[in-house]
């Protein structure tokens, strides 16, 4: 078979027509086969390229992987068998060949695909209930008691050893197999930010995430290590790892430039099959298409502020579905490396990349509630219910608008014919009077007697300064009770 190769080089040096790796011409001369072999062997690491060859069949993908394998032109690096492909380092006269030969579907370039973070740290907030929850409406629905839909997040790790993570047996994962390390760690922070959003508990410290009870199924797979970016067949075999693990969302707070057939087929596959893909629009804050977020098969999630404007780092493109909170995310990071000595192990952060898991937390959080819906079902409801932005109707900047996890589950709840579960009701607020030494007080906040409920009702402080108390943890309830009409109790 290596021979064989050989010549299909020097075939395709000499004629450029095509020719089948596996028919070999009867009385091949000897020369052709040295003068390919000599071609071969001067080809070096740095002469190839990275590409995903994909066969036409099964069979072809069999043999041909062997014959690729003992090739002196070429240097296998992983294989696809699920998608009838391998990973390898070519020569461009190997190429070149492969492109003409008969058994071979196509070669492409395996691309690069990057964290989709700003990777500055910010002020953000102290841990608590971090803004984007309320804004989701996720902090509106109890979370399902027995959740039959799991999650699986791509990304660079989670480190274990985080308090939120430390003590929930329901998040598991799988080391990666070329090189990145152990799924229990992250040397690039990225990923175990991304999970404290989605399962952040809810545990009189730390952040609350989406899904905080710690019911929710988290498988996690490692494919960046702490440079922060993979190629494109790695995504796809994470992704294959994914449906291993028996996943029904995937989240992918991760992109980059430039369409890959190969990965576009993977994902279409993946979604005709159940699962809800979501991933991150971009933060180049231009009209290019990032992927895998812009395939057709994904949900696209484009980020805005506490305001609901848009980032100024977010991708506009024709394929942009929902938006999410991705501006000062306060989350989960490896333990001992936030900026802030006061809470080393959470930190703030910008990025499509802290969008993206509100929207994979959210399609989690309702769909336990009604797991007889589809993936399509649920992808429609989260974009049916999305509170509308900017321009009319569906734009480039927030596609269909703000992710609402209440109204989406009502949606469902028609659409699929499901009792919908009890909706969480926050505690009383305390009276607006209250009690110094037997002797009644109107309420005010911390900051003196002028802050007081006329002074919440009248203004837009609720807005301005009540997200701020919440981050504190100071007084949240006589805010609400005074701006907002009603909330938890201090």
């Amino acid at each position: 078979l290596k021979l064989q190769f050989l010549y299909l080089i020097a075939s395709h040096i000499i004629s450029k027509k095509p020719t089948n790796l596996l028919t070999r011409t009867p009385g091949m001369p000897r020369s052709l086969m040295l003068l390919a072999a000599c071609h071969a062997a001067a080809a070096t690491a740095e002469d190839r390229g990275r590409y995903i060859v994909r066969f036409r069949d099964a069979e072809a993908h069999r043999r041909y992987a062997s014959a690729l394998g003992a090739a002196l032109d070429v240097q296998k690096v992983m294989d696809l068998g699920k998608h009838h492909a391998m990973v390898a380092l070519l020569s461009e006269d190997a190429k070149a060949a492969l492109e003409h030969d008969a058994s071979v579907h196509h070669v492409e370039v395996d691309r690069k695909r990057f964290t989709s973070w700003t990777r500055r740290e910010l002020e953000g907030g102290a841990p608590g209930m971090p803004y984007g929850i309320g804004m989701v409406q996720a902090d509106l629905i109890t979370e399902a008691a027995f959740a039959e839909k799991k999650m699986c997040i791509i990304d660079s790790g989670l480190d274990a050893k985080n308090p939120e993570f430390a003590k929930n047996p329901r998040v598991t994962g799988t080391d990666d197999p070329h090189g990145t390390g152990k799924w229990s760690t992250d040397e690039d922070g990225h990923g175990t930010h991304v999970a404290g959003t989605i399962v952040g508990l809810r545990n009189g410290g730390g952040v609350v995430g989406v899904n905080p009870e710690g019911h929710l199924d988290v498988h996690i797979i490692k494919v960046f290590d702490k440079a922060g970016w993979a190629y494109s067949s790695d995504l796809v075999a994470a992704l294959d790892r994914c449906v291993e693990a028996k996943s029904d969302i995937v989240s992918m707070s991760l992109g980059g430039p430039y369409w890959s057939e190969f990965e576009d087929e993977a994902f279409t596959e993946a979604f005709a099959n159940g699962v809800l893909l979501v991933g991150a629009a971009g933060n180049d804050g231009n009209t290019e298409h990032s992927y895998p977020a812009s395939y057709d098969a994904v949900v696209s999630v484009a980020a805005v502020d506490r305001k609901k404007n848009l980032a100024d780092f977010s991708q506009r493109t024709d394929q942009v579905e929902l938006a999410a909170p991705g501006v000062d995310i306060v989350s989960t990071v490896p333990c001992g490396t936030s900026v802030r000595k006061t809470t080393p192990d959470y930190d703030g952060l910008d990025g499509t990349s802290m969008a993206t898991p509100h929207v994979s937390g959210v399609a989690a959080l309702v769909w336990n509630h009604v797991p007889s819906c589809s993936a399509a079902q649920v992808r429609e409801a989260l974009g049916a219910t999305a509170v509308d932005l900017g321009a009319p109707g569906r734009d480039d900047s927030y596609g269909r608008g703000l992710i609402q996890a209440q109204a989406a589950l009502e949606w469902l709840q028609a659409e699929c014919g499901v009792p919908l579960p009890p909706t969480a009701t926050p505690p009383q607020c305390r009276d607006r009077e209250i009690t110094v030494d037997g002797v009644p007080v109107p309420w005010h906040d911390k900051d003196g007697a002028e802050w007081n409920c006329a002074k919440y009702e009248s203004t837009m402080i609720c807005d301005a300064e009540g997200a701020k108390e919440e981050w504190r943890n100071i007084y949240v309830a006589q805010e609400a009770c005074c701006a907002c009409g009603g909330g938890m109790t201090a």
